[in-house]
């Protein structure tokens, strides 16, 4: 996939500032796929002037072909890409096999707004069968662990007291009670701190 980034005149007297759009929405990564660009000339009232179009592909602008005439309003115009820059940009793929590491996070929403735990409809309801946060936890955890090269996960948490204070809400504490180190050892560890803290 690349970023392309683009900017035109015509014929000397209309200037556009650099345009940057990825390939796969100009063109869906088909570099022989024609694409078409259309230039207007902004008015107030909002009936904006037409003032001409060309057609082109990735495949040209790559090659070089940089000038193009006008098809539109009769003028004998011609469009010029001024710039024209392709930028690879790498897939998430590439980054792990290219070595990146990454380090899975978590920090989970204790707010009123979840509900009391011991009502049914609480998103951190007592019963862990059913409680939406320890599936949501299981779900996208079973998939993140796998690139988080050490299985030390933080896991934070908001919006609840947490002792010594009785009754002013944290806006940041580690489950796992020591926010200088709120690591824990792997997805089982990340579900039994979230269990303990609730």
């Amino acid at each position: 996939m690349y970023k392309s980034e683009i900017t035109s005149s015509i014929g000397g007297r209309f200037n556009w500032n650099m345009v940057s759009i990825l390939t796969s929405e100009l063109a869906n990564e088909d570099i022989e796929r024609e694409i078409r660009f259309e230039f207007f000339k902004s008015q107030k009232s909002g009936k904006h002037v037409n003032i001409g179009r060309f057609s082109s592909t990735i495949a040209q602008l790559k090659d070089g072909e940089l000038e193009f005439p006008l098809n539109g309003k009769g003028r004998n115009q011609r469009c010029r890409i001024e710039n024209l820059v392709f930028h690879k940009r790498h897939t998430f793929l590439e980054y792990i096999f290219g070595g990146c590491e990454i380090q899975l996070s978590i920090a989970i929403d204790f707010t009123l707004s979840n509900g009391h735990p011991s009502e049914k409809d609480s998103l951190h309801y007592l019963d862990m069968n059913k409680n939406e946060y320890l599936n949501a936890i299981r779900s996208v955890g079973n998939i993140l662990q796998y690139y988080d090269s050490d299985k030390q996960i933080p896991v934070l948490g908001f919006g609840a007291t947490v002792p010594p204070s009785t009754n002013r809400a944290s806006h940041c504490f580690a489950l796992n009670g020591n926010i200088f180190d709120p690591e824990v050892d792997g997805l089982d560890g990340v579900m039994e701190a979230y269990k303990n803290a609730l």
